[in-house]
């Protein structure tokens, strides 16, 4: 084949840089393709074009399906004459391949089947600008001042495609607060430094911006929102959509992910502080939820809507016969709900950007920031007024609010309503106007659905070894709620701090201190300060050996509990019944074994799941039971493991995972992200140091919380 030759990006010692590389069999693996793109200026969707001089003059561009009014893909380096694009209605597995065939038919290209960990297209640079600031709105008609990127209630999308760049300039604009950005689910690989999070950067500044820049090497449905205490169950979150390919093939996408949450009326931290001097194990309280920012029957007017108005719910268009991807986010606080649509069962394509065999379901338990793709089959024959409810049930066990919970075997109890949303088809007979009266067939409500967690299969597998890298026993965490007067932390009289804590046992074998709240110094992350932040036990550092290529390393997230313990000693509420999202950052995990029956060291691993299991960010921990994960540390730097749920993970429920190379550590890490990166960040600490002691300004407002 004349030109059979395909660009990457390598890492050459500490520098990034563009180059031609032979091309490899369909699916095969790449050079790593990690790096910053040459671009100049940005037009209004914050798409830059041109800065590649002729190598773009022919480059392959598209519209991808479901992209919103303008977008489009695009990839200089690849010749619009040798390549095509090939994500069409029935081929949505397919993403860019080679024009001419070999002769077994087969097509040189990127598709579902390319590990996305090895290789990815090259596109182009996005621009986005964000400002954070307060500013008032109403979702359901009450009035609150929330903390919003560019004043919107979700944030604006971010869109990009598969193998982008984007660069992200967030401003702070608040009176009292600092600042930073987490991309939620986004691998960061080689770019630690871009992970928005109290480890790896101090706060942005109060009139001052921090500009992200990291590479879109995943696909499918994520989320941004702050990483700084309690601000994105303030309104600072918003959804990030990366086009690429699909399990399955379908003929429309809604451009707008579905992202649910709940809603605090009083501020988050208000909410917080009146829980510090509780036993309450559950955390804050919402008063009501919202589907993109609309709560539907719950509304209590304002904005030209009442609670019998269509406006007042998020409408989701459809059409008869045709097969629609839907995204699903959940950024919630503190609930995990159960989506579903009445009439319409939802097939499963991606889950946490890993996407996976499709799975045909009626309703999917979304927990707090997982995400999911989903394909509904448009109706041939819908009803008269077209209208089916969209459903965002909370699930029972995992959720709290101020006029009580929702447990679906008393449904005459519940707090509100849990219809948020519309389907409509548009067809010549139906209307805008009419409400659905349509009903649920969903039966299980619970937070937890082991079945279809395991049923979930990645498309491209992994295969974890039976022998991790490090002890299991020693990377085994109970969560335990405080049930002392907190002395150290915070104000006194503190009850709500969360210890993500290791047996005492294995604390006294290896010379560690794990048994103490997450609780982070802004001016001190740990990313800065490799050796010395490890001396603070609050800093929950746990380190892991890199490794480039081969071994695993498992982790066990324990809710029964401590060992040589009895819940007779202790507190009734310090093991709560309520069932954890755990997060992992910088790594996607496999899960190995979840379960709601106890941990048991001997008897849980025979059962195992080792070929290819379910793999995502962010996994629940069910009540009483154990989840146990295991992942590739082949991404250098400092990650958090928190629980997500906002009020847990103020509380100090997290801790630190440090993965560097043994021989050299510290530099290993600083080598990798560059030393750019640390001076970056080293200047904006030095900009957040001056900052707290402005006398122009109003004082910081005091940090009572963990920080995360």
């Amino acid at each position: 084949m004349a030109a059979s030759k395909l660009p990457a990006i390598a890492l050459l010692g500490a520098c990034w840089t563009v180059i031609v590389s032979a091309l490899p069999a369909k699916g095969a693996s790449l050079v790593t393709p990690v790096g910053p793109l040459l671009t100049d200026t940005a037009d209004l969707n914050g798409t830059a074009y041109g800065g590649y001089g002729n190598l773009g003059a022919n480059a392959v561009t598209f519209y991808p399906e479901g992209a919103s009014r303008g977008f489009q893909c695009r990839y200089p380096f690849l010749d619009a004459q040798i390549w095509e694009a090939c994500n069409t209605d029935n081929s949505r597995s397919c993403w860019l391949q080679h024009k001419q065939a070999e002769q077994d038919g087969s097509r040189y290209g990127y598709d579902i089947f390319t590990d996305y960990e090895n290789a990815a297209p090259i596109g182009i640079t996005r621009y986005y600008t964000f400002d954070v600031a307060n500013k008032a709105i109403y979702p359901d008609g009450v009035a609150k001042n929330a903390i919003l990127f560019n004043g919107q209630y979700p944030g604006p999308m971010v869109e990009a495609c598969w193998g982008d760049e984007l660069v992200i300039t967030v401003t702070n604009l608040l009176p009292t607060m600092g600042t930073q950005v987490h991309w939620h689910g986004v691998r960061q690989l080689h770019t630690n430094d871009m992970d928005g999070v109290p480890v790896t950067q101090c706060p942005v500044a109060r009139n001052d911006s921090f500009t992200y820049r990291f590479m879109a090497l995943q696909y499918g449905t994520t989320w941004y929102h702050s990483h700084y205490r309690l601000q994105y169950a303030e309104g600072l979150e918003g959804p990030l959509v990366i086009h690429g390919p699909a399990s399955a093939d379908y003929d429309l996408a809604t451009p707008e992910p579905l992202f649910m949450a709940d809603w605090v009326y009083r501020s988050a931290f208000e909410e917080f502080d009146a829980d510090e001097t509780s036993l309450n194990v559950h955390g804050g309280l919402s008063d009501t939820i919202l589907l993109n920012g609309k709560a539907g029957k719950n509304s209590h007017g304002g904005q030209g809507f009442s609670p019998d108005d269509m406006r007042a719910y998020k409408i989701v268009d459809a059409a008869p016969g045709k097969r629609q991807r839907l995204r699903i986010i959940n950024g919630s606080a503190g609930t995990a709900f159960v989506f579903s649509i009445d009439g319409h069962n939802l097939t499963i394509i991606a889950n946490d950007l890993v996407p996976v065999e499709p799975y045909t379901t009626g309703s999917i338990v979304v927990a707090i920031g997982q995400r999911y793709d989903v394909i509904i089959e448009g109706l041939d024959d819908p009803v008269p007024s077209g209208n089916y409810w969209i459903r965002t049930q909370p699930a029972d066990g995992c959720n709290h609010f101020r006029t009580g919970v929702f447990d679906s075997r008393v449904p005459e109890a519940a707090p509100f309503d849990t219809r948020t949303g519309v389907l409509h088809y548009d067809t010549p007979l139906t209307t805008y106007s009419t409400l659905p009266s349509t009903s649920s067939a969903t039966t299980n409500f619970a937070c937890f659905d082991a079945a279809a967690q395991l049923a979930l299969r990645p498309v491209v597998p992994w295969t974890v070894d039976n022998e991790p890298l490090n002890e299991a026993a020693q990377s085994t965490f109970y969560s335990a709620h405080q049930t002392a007067n907190g002395q150290t932390l915070g104000q006194a009289g503190n009850y709500s701090h969360w210890p993500l804590q290791v047996d005492s046992l294995v604390e006294q074998r290896t010379g560690s201190s794990m048994h103490s709240p997450f609780w982070i110094d802004f001016t001190n992350p740990t990313l800065l300060n490799l050796t010395g932040a490890g001396s603070d036990p609050h800093y929950n550092i746990i380190r892991y050996p890199y490794r480039a290529q081969d071994g695993f390393i498992y982790m066990i997230i324990d809710g029964a509990l401590l060992p040589g313990t009895s819940q007779r000693d202790l507190h009734g509420n310090i093991i709560p019944p309520t069932a954890y999202p755990m997060h992992w950052h910088g790594t996607d995990v496999v899960i190995l074994g979840q379960d709601t029956a106890a941990f048991d060291p001997a008897r849980s691993p025979q059962s195992w799941e080792h070929a290819n299991p379910p793999r995502r960010d962010t996994v629940t921990a069910p009540v009483g039971g154990y989840v146990a994960v295991a992942f590739r540390p082949n991404n250098p730097g400092v990650w958090l493991v928190h629980c997500h749920i906002a009020w847990h993970a103020s509380g100090g429920l997290a801790l630190q995972m440090v993965v560097e190379d043994e021989a050299d550590p510290g530099q290993h890490i600083y080598r990798t992200i560059g030393r750019a990166a640390v001076r970056t960040l080293s200047d904006g600490c030095a900009a957040y140091r001056r900052d707290l002691v402005r006398p122009d300004l109003p004082p910081m407002g005091e940090k009572d919380d963990s920080g995360i």
